[in-house]
Order: structure tokens, then sequence, then C-alpha cells
């Protein structure tokens, strides 16, 4: 079975795709962990677990799917797995995810380091996101985390590397990457300036792997490496 002819998607289409998620995104943190928080009295890390879960990446996962199914008319694995670049991961993607993880590591904690020093106030994440070392009674926590893991690397890479890449390949050529990792930095504007700032170089980075590959399997490594091993180690103990 053929895959179905590709339409380019453009500054236009990009922004909407990317700008309702961001409002979603802009949404789950603003006004629904206060809302969450203060009716459960959950903590604020695991409201931002259930509320960008469920509220955000959950409908990616499901507009992922719909989109191809609008696209593809019937849907069949092979032709899936091809259009959303699953296919085989190879000894050279290895390699390269390997590389990315290396320099993305080493960039982002320049980052980091350079917003201390230069951005007066600086702060990491916002205060939902921070992640401390759990006692024995709060590892639940770490069930509140892994669907939300899960949801999270499965979303944004099937939605933006998977889905929207190709097109804006269509679109922007060469350049689809700068393009791609420019509007999934706005994506992050709930965040913060000081996140986004931090988080640039991933965001254009993985962009341009992920392109470059053609292999969505690169980024869901490089990006489930990263957050989750990052996640874990702080939250194990295994770095302050």
């Amino acid at each position: 079975m053929t895959q179905p002819r590709l339409k380019p998607l453009g500054l236009g289409g990009s922004a909407i795709l990317f700008g309702a998620p961001a409002i979603l995104l802009f949404a789950a943190t603003h006004l629904g962990i206060p809302l969450l928080q203060s009716s459960t009295g959950l903590p604020a890390l695991v409201c931002w677990f259930l509320m960008g879960g469920f509220g955000v990446f959950a409908p990616l996962v499901a507009a992922s799917w719909l989109m191809y199914r609008r696209e593809a008319g019937a849907v069949r694995l092979r032709p899936l797995l091809t259009r959303f670049r699953l296919d085989r991961f190879t000894r050279r993607d290895a390699v390269w995810s390997l590389a990315a993880l290396v320099v993305v590591g080493a960039v982002t904690q320049l980052m980091v380091q350079v917003g201390r020093l230069a951005i007066h106030g600086f702060t990491a994440a916002p205060s939902f996101m921070t992640v401390t070392a759990l006692k024995p009674n709060e590892y639940w926590i770490l069930l509140a985390w892994t669907p939300f893991f899960v949801l999270n690397v499965a979303a944004e890479e099937l939605f933006w590397r998977g889905y929207i890449l190709p097109r804006q390949e269509l679109a922007f050529g060469k350049w689809a990457w700068a393009a791609h990792g420019a509007f999934w930095t706005l994506f992050h504007v709930a965040f913060g300036l000081d996140l986004m700032f931090v988080l640039s170089p991933f965001l254009f980075i993985l962009s341009y792997v992920a392109q470059r590959r053609r292999n969505t399997w690169v980024s869901i490594i490089v990006h489930g490496a990263l957050n989750g091993g990052g996640f874990l180690a702080v939250a194990l103990g295994a770095i302050r």
C-alpha cells in the first residue's frame, strides 16, 4: 500500500498545530494545576503529571491518530509506522542518538550556568516542575510520574516529529528543523522564559537530528533518556 501524498505545512499551518497545544499547556499549568491542587491537596508536581499528561499530552496522542486517519483513510500497521518514521533503528541511528545525548546534556548544563550568572532571579524550572529526592513515603509519586512520562514522550514525538516534521520538510526544505525548533520553543512559553532559554539547545538539536536521520526512534530515545533519566536521577537522590 502506497503512502498518501503529504501536504506541505508552512508557517500558518505550523502556527495552528503548535499554537493550539501551547494554549492547552498554558491552561493546564496556569489554571488546571492551581485548581487541582487546591481541591485535592496533592503536591504541585503530581498535579502537573495529571494535568500535563491527561490535559495536554493524551490529546496530542489522539490528535496524531485522528490526523493520520484523515490523511490515510484505512489504517494499516506498516504504512502507519512508515508515515511516523518508526522504521528500523540502525547502528548509525544509535551513534547519532548517543552523540545527541552527550551534546544536549553538556550544552544544557552550560545554559543553566549561564542563566544563573546572567539572568537575575533565574529559575531553571517553574515551581510545579521542581523535583527533589523522594523520601520513602513519597515513592508513590513515581507511579504518578510513569504514565505522564510515557504520554509526554509519545505525544511529542509522534505529533511533532512523526506527523508534523515530514510535512514541514516539504515547506521549508533543509531548514525545516530550524522552523520546527522555533515553533517547538514557543510551545513551551507557559513554562516561562528561563526554562525556554535552558531548553533551546535541546529543542533545536533534537529537531535537527530528527530531520537528518528521518527516524523518530532517534528522537524518542534522546527525549526519553534526557527527560526520564534526569527525573529519576534527582528523584532517587543520585544527583542533587
